[in-house]
């Protein structure tokens, strides 16, 4: 269990490296952007937000096992 948990951290953190590559931002101020936008919404901008956040909360959840 341990090594597969290590795995997916190290699979989970090189998603997470490139969205904070690709806006330049970590993920909690990508968020703030996304909810100071308020009534336009960029659709890509919004699918990266929903996977950057499933990346973060899957490393989270795995680094619990290490």
């Amino acid at each position: 269990m341990h090594d597969q948990a290590e795995q997916k951290i190290d699979y989970y953190g090189k998603k997470i490296a490139g969205m904070k590559q690709k806006y330049g931002m970590n993920f909690s101020d990508f968020e703030k952007r996304i909810h100071l936008r308020g009534g336009k919404e960029d659709f890509e901008e919004w699918d990266d937000f929903i996977l950057w956040e499933s990346y973060v909360t899957a490393s989270r959840y795995w680094e619990q096992f290490v």
